[in-house]
């Protein structure tokens, strides 16, 4: 069973700016697999860091914030600079990004490779 939730922000951006962003969210019982699809008017807006929070906690928990169990969380953005500039922040916090429509999304395919992180190397352990 899918569930869509429309939402819509509209949030400031600047001296005298505002923008709109869509947020509909489509949940995959069968995979347990929460997909947001995101589209910002700037391309260059990042994912609200209290939204992106909600999502961190609920893959630790193993529960979206309707009780239903979430196994995978994935950003769908309209465009691919849309999911460039918030690629490396989500796959840091274990959150898919793809590009696409809610009918036909793919993976985000980084020009630059996939971010890797290593705690350890990241702080200067060896």
């Amino acid at each position: 069973m899918i569930h869509w939730i429309n939402l819509t922000d509209t949030r400031h951006d600047g001296p005298g700016e505002f923008f709109m962003s869509k947020n509909e969210q489509d949940y995959d019982k069968a995979s347990k697999t929460m997909r947001i699809f995101r589209s910002f008017a700037k391309p260059k807006t990042l994912v609200p860091p209290d939204e992106l929070k909600q999502w961190i906690d609920a893959l630790q928990s193993g529960k979206g914030p309707d009780g239903q169990a979430i196994k995978h969380v994935h950003y769908v953005f309209e465009d691919e600079q849309s999911a460039d500039y918030n690629h490396q922040a989500l796959s840091f916090a274990g959150v898919a990004t793809e590009v696409g429509t809610k009918s036909r999304h793919s993976p985000f395919k980084p020009a630059d490779g996939e971010p890797s992180f290593s705690t350890r190397e990241d702080f200067g352990i060896d």
